[in-house]
């Protein structure tokens, strides 16, 4: 698709592979290699059961990951926790309230739709 769009995919690939790089490696000393790639992942997951738009789906797991990461060093510091595991515990929380009631792709809505059809 970004072909089509005439961006350069091969600068596109491997400039995101440098990002995701450095973001690892910066993370790695933190956190450990574990909850890193929950990290990377679960945000990412959650914007996935939310919309199809790649745009706002790069928006929301930024997001998601900066609630994520706000909100578990905030526990992580109240209640003495481990950060990293702190941080992934919201994200993964963020996760199943999202795969509960996601509109299209939730497990209780898609229930319903089961029960009426």
């Amino acid at each position: 698709m970004a072909e089509a769009y005439g961006l350069n995919v091969k600068f596109l690939h491997y400039f995101l592979m440098l990002l995701l790089t450095l973001v690892t490696v910066s993370a790695l000393q933190t956190v450990g290699i574990i909850l890193v790639v929950a990290m990377l992942i679960t945000p990412a997951a959650t914007a996935y059961l939310l919309t199809n738009k790649l745009s706002k789906m790069i928006v929301l797991a930024s997001t998601f990951g900066a609630v994520s990461a706000i909100i578990g060093l905030y526990f992580s510091y109240i209640f003495n926790l481990a950060s990293g595991a702190a941080m992934v515990l919201v994200a993964t929380i963020i996760f199943f309230i999202a795969f509960l009631f996601a509109p299209k792709q939730g497990l209780l809505f898609s229930k319903k739709r089961e029960v009426i059809e």
